[in-house]
This record gives structure tokens, C-alpha cells and sequence, in this order.
């Protein structure tokens, strides 16, 4: 049985692993729920617990904007939002702690510097892992400023580039690079004969195929790299070594680069950047009794968002790392936090009854540099005017700053 305030007098210990869009909303609602002060109590007796926000990284990071934050590093440098800025995660009851997860087993969370933290509830939200530039390294802000200067410094220096890899993250640096130095040849190589890969209509492909040729992007389709020099330091990453580097160290960026395609064509571009999917962490997952909890798509949960087991019914995923949906978006994790944080909070509070989520269709929004745009959702391609009002200047990162409250006390919400 988990504990709750009804079971049990002594701290009840609830661990959120990762942190950003899942993990930082998830901390958010859990706040809400059981430390914000209630106004309408006689009084404030909150529930005892401890919440551990685990993460490598000392703040939140608007992903959705990194690319455009490469190209401008000014507007990239405000993409990140320092932990100790944000006002409610400096409650007593909170603690944040900086680190790499390396092993997660049914009642401890292991860190890399040998640290473990105990837990009553457990919250994965370690998301996916993806190769620098994108992947960061960085754990703190100032080496982020650092770190984006240093991409910014190679594309601004290089004449020509070559993305290779056609998904989103592909297809928006692109798109970035040739918005903000249109005298720049930019050329995306991508593997199939068109690009957005997942469960998406040729006709939202061919309006994204489209846009990036009215930018200016060479596109050049149905070709796969099979070699290329020099190499960069994904080409020999080995991802079934347990004590492999964190993809996020290990850089996609290779100057003076020559790329041979299957077809024997050689592209030569001054910079090459290697655009290819991302890698899970299955392997820091340890739970006897659910060893096959982790399939394809990530962690299978259930619609309360705890892990699909019998037997670790205290342990909940959220966010990319899971398996909620095929897409993996920001909004997508950061509902199925909200989920799993109130229900988190009933077990605390000793409320039988979980809440279940909703499950979306999938989604996908392009920001194909300044001005344009592409939208797809479920089976609906939106038009431009209609896709135009849920774009922003900034990425959204405004809208991520309201709803998860990093500049404002969230209020108490009551689960009666």
C-alpha cells in the first residue's frame, strides 16, 4: 500500500526524475495540490511531504526554440529559465537536485556521483535523448550561452550547409538557418522520397516541401548518407554500452564535411550538422516485476499514467519517455504530468479514485522559419490564416512561462 496522510505520520517522499515540460509541470501541480497555501482553511495544515525535483540541468529549457536559438543566440539566451528564479520552488518542502539519473529501481533513484534518493512515489520524466547541438550539455545557464554561442560561431562562419535528416528538428534548422542567412546555401538530405516521417498525410509532406523550397532550402530527397568526413561523434556512438557518454555530450556539428550519398553523389559543405532521431532510456529503468514495461514508444503507462504494472502502482511516466503517443510534443508530456501529479497528490491525501487522461490524436506544428508555418492535426491540415493565430514570435516560450507559473505563485487547487 502507498502511503498517505491517512496511513502514515512520516514524510512521505515524492521524487520527480527530470525536469522541463513534463517533469516542471508535473512539480507544479503537485505543489498546487499539496503545499499552496488553501485561503479557505481554518488552517494551513498541509500534507507531510518532501518533493525532489531530480535534474541535470538547473533550469527549465523552451526546446521548441532551439533552433532559432542556435541562429540567434540573443533570443536563444532567454530560453532558459534559471530553478532559482522561479518563485514556488523555493518552498521548504521542495528540494532540487542537480544530476544525472543513472538507475532508477522499485523503492531508489541512483545518480552518477553515487547519490541515491528513496522514494514513496516516483515520477519518471527523463524524456528522450538527442545528440548536440540540439542535446545539451550544458547544466548550467551560463555554460548554455556558451554552448549556443559556439553553434552560432560555426554556422555564422560557414558558407555552406548541410542538414542531414528530414523530421521536425531537421526541417525547422533548416528552415532557421536560410531565414536568418538567406546568402547561405542550406541543403537538407533526407533518407525517403519526402519529409516529416510518422503518421502524417503526403499532403501536409508536400506543403512542408513547399514552403522550404519558397525559403530557398535545397532539398535533396530519397538519399541516404552512407558515408561521411570527417566523422561527427554520433557516427561511432555505441548505444548498447551501458557506460556510453550521454548522447548530449557528443557533438553532431562537422566543419569542412564531405557527404557521399547511396547513389555516389558527393555534397561538400563548409558545416554539416546531423539532424537523426533521438535515443531512450530504457536502460536506466530497473524493475524486476515489469521488465518488459518499456516497449517501442517508450514506457507503456496506463491512463492514470502510472507504468502499466500490477506491481508498482507508486510509479508514474510522463512525458516523452513514455508511450501516451506516437508524436512526441511538449503538450502532450505536460498534460500527462498535470495527470499524474493530481493523482500523485489523491494517493497522498488518501482519495481512492485516480483520474484518467485524455488521449489526443496526433499533432504536428512547423515553424519553418519567421514567416512560415505548417499544421496538421489528427487527420486535418489546417490552413495558413487559421494555423497563423497559434503562432508566436517567441516559440511560445511565454506561454510555457504562464502556464507552468515560473513567474508567479501557483494557487492551491482542492481534489475533493
Amino acid at each position: 500500500m502507498s502511503p498517505s496522510v491517512t496511513s502514515a505520520s512520516a514524510i512521505i517522499r515524492i521524487v520527480v526524475a527530470g525536469g522541463n515540460y513534463a517533469g516542471l509541470n508535473a512539480m507544479q501541480h503537485l505543489y498546487s495540490s499539496l503545499l499552496a497555501a488553501d485561503p479557505k482553511a481554518a488552517t494551513n495544515q498541509r500534507p507531510n511531504v518532501e518533493i525532489t525535483l531530480i535534474d541535470r540541468r538547473d533550469g527549465f529549457i523552451h526546446c521548441i526554440g532551439l533552433t532559432r536559438g542556435l541562429t540567434e543566440p540573443e533570443f536563444g539566451a532567454d530560453l532558459w529559465v534559471p530553478y532559482s528564479t522561479v518563485p514556488w520552488l523555493q518552498h521548504p518542502s521542495i528540494r532540487i537536485v542537480s544530476g544525472t539519473v543513472t538507475e532508477m529501481t522499485p523503492d531508489k533513484v541512483h545518480l552518477s556521483n553515487g547519490d541515491s534518493y528513496g522514494f514513496d512515489y516516483l515520477l519518471v520524466a527523463l524524456g528522450l535523448s538527442r545528440f548536440a547541438p540540439i542535446g545539451l550539455r550544458s547544466s548550467t545557464k551560463a555554460e548554455y550561452v556558451e554552448e549556443i554561442a559556439e553553434s552560432y560561431a560555426k554556422i555564422h562562419a560557414a558558407q555552406s550547409v548541410a542538414i542531414v535528416g528530414g523530421g521536425a528538428v531537421g526541417l525547422e534548422l533548416a528552415a532557421d538557418i536560410k531565414s536568418d542567412f538567406p546568402e547561405k546555401q542550406v541543403t537538407l538530405i533526407h533518407s525517403r522520397s519526402l519529409p516529416v516521417p510518422g503518421p502524417f498525410k503526403d499532403e501536409f509532406r508536400n506543403i512542408v516541401v513547399d514552403i522550404m523550397q519558397d525559403i530557398g532550402v535545397d532539398l535533396v530527397l530519397g538519399e541516404r548518407v552512407i558515408a561521411q568526413t570527417p566523422e561527427s561523434g554520433d557516427m561511432s556512438y555505441d548505444r548498447t554500452l551501458k557506460s556510453s557518454p550521454e548522447p548530449e555530450l557528443v557533438g553532431t556539428m562537422s566543419t569542412n564535411a564531405e557527404l557521399t550519398l547511396a547513389s555516389g553523389r558527393v555534397i561538400r559543405a563548409d558545416l554539416a550538422i546531423r539532424c537523426l532521431g533521438t535515443l531512450d532510456k530504457r536502460r536506466v529503468l530497473q524493475l524486476p516485476l515489469a521488465s518488459d514495461v518499456f516497449g517501442a514508444d517508450g514506457i507503456a503507462v496506463k491512463d492514470t499514467m502510472q507504468i502499466d504494472s500490477e506491481h508498482y502502482s507508486n510509479i508514474y511516466a510522463c512525458g516523452d519517455i513514455c508511450s501516451r503517443a506516437l508524436v512526441k510534443l511538449a503538450g502532450v508530456g505536460m498534460y500527462g504530468a498535470y495527470i499524474a501529479a493530481r493523482n500523485i497528490s489523491r494517493s497522498v491525501l488518501g482519495l481512492e479514485k485516480l483520474e484518467e487522461g485524455i488521449r489526443y490524436p496526433s499533432q504536428l506544428m512547423l515553424l519553418l522559419g519567421k514567416d512560415h508555418f505548417a499544421l496538421q492535426l489528427g487527420d486535418e491540415i489546417w490552413e495558413k490564416e487559421r494555423t497563423r493565430e497559434h503562432v508566436h514570435k517567441d516559440m511560445g516560450l511565454l506561454k510555457c512561462v504562464e502556464v507552468m507559473s515560473l513567474h508567479k505563485e501557483p494557487e492551491h487547487v482542492s481534489l475533493d
